[in-house]
């Protein structure tokens, strides 16, 4: 029956257009995001020099999708040449193991941005904890690569006789990894909320930066998808680099996310200038107060007063 589908039958130009469209957006947000602690004055710090790496690791997935296209994924394995299922195959391989790079990354990224503004020990040992939790992925991962897979990528989507990781390994990884990339994106979530509580902004101001941090949890949802994807993807099927497209799209997307949320906080003056320029809120502070200057200056009245609310016993949130 598989000889049988036409060759027209292509998913590639779908995922191209989806891979394509997510890296613009996260492109302009870094963008923004760097001119922001670049300008008036050099402002970076370890949550910058994160996403740098997340974004390069990004763009080298996004080299290796359009490659991978190029060389026939999305279509079917019988339309395929068969010189090209090795390359397409390297292809793949290296494509998984960049984007648990960018996706590591960016969510440390997020981590080393809620550990310039948490002064609650608690607080700061969850987030050092979703830090190693995410270096553990990523190492867990690109050492079972190296270590275990011997053979090209191709062979462990066909499920033929390979030495690479069996499919309940690639299940059990799987899961593993979604579980906890999900578990950093709420506890990234969740923190934000208690920290903005005792600063002194107004509540339409506090509501907006919330919405940003939370901005994660979109994240959330394409890893969900993915995990779906996952389930119902039939392994004894010789049709892999057709059949995985639509998992291999929601990585893609989420990989753009979590970037796109990892800048988004940085992104709250100009969306805060942009609502007051249409009128549509009249709840911000004066423009000259930036959130920057709560990420990068520890003697802002907003960070002392923070300070001093939790000295005192003061915070709603957990001590």
């Amino acid at each position: 029956m598989e000889a049988d589908q036409p060759a027209s039958d292509n998913k590639g130009p779908a995922l191209l257009a989806s891979v394509y469209s997510l890296h613009a957006i996260a492109l302009i947000v870094y963008f923004v995001r760097l001119w922001t602690r670049l300008v008036p004055k050099f402002a970076m710090t370890a949550a910058d020099y994160t996403i740098t790496i997340s974004l390069i690791a990004r763009c080298a997935s996004v080299g290796l999708t359009t490659a991978a296209v190029v060389h026939g994924f999305g279509r079917h394995t019988i339309h395929i040449p068969p010189a090209g299922l090795s390359v397409l195959g390297n292809l793949l391989f290296a494509n998984f193991m960049v984007s648990t790079v960018a996706m590591g990354f960016a969510r440390i990224s997020i981590a080393c941005l809620l550990l310039q503004v948490a002064q609650n020990r608690r607080w700061k040992v969850a987030i050092w904890a979703t830090i190693g939790l995410q270096i553990a992925v990523m190492m867990m991962y690109i050492i079972a690569q190296l270590v275990q897979c011997k053979s090209v990528i191709a062979h462990k989507i066909q499920i033929k006789e390979s030495q690479c990781l069996t499919p309940a390994q690639i299940w059990s990884y799987t899961y593993a990894s979604n579980s906890i990339a999900i578990f950093s994106d709420l506890i990234c979530a969740i923190i934000p909320i208690c920290l903005l509580k005792n600063l002194s902004r107004s509540p339409v101001e506090k509501v907006l930066v919330s919405i940003l941090l939370a901005s994660c949890l979109l994240a959330s949802g394409a890893s969900i998808a993915r995990i779906y994807y996952m389930v119902i993807f039939d392994f004894s099927s010789k049709d892999g680099f057709y059949l995985m497209v639509d998992r291999f799209i929601w990585s893609r997307a989420e990989e753009s996310l979590i970037i796109i949320a990892a800048c988004a906080p940085l992104m709250k003056s100009p969306v805060e200038r942009l609502l007051r320029r249409l009128d549509l809120v009249r709840g911000f502070r004066a423009p000259e107060r930036e959130l920057n200057e709560v990420h990068v200056d520890s003697d802002s009245k907003d960070m002392d007063s923070n300070s001093d609310s939790h000295r005192s016993g003061g915070s709603a949130c957990p001590a």
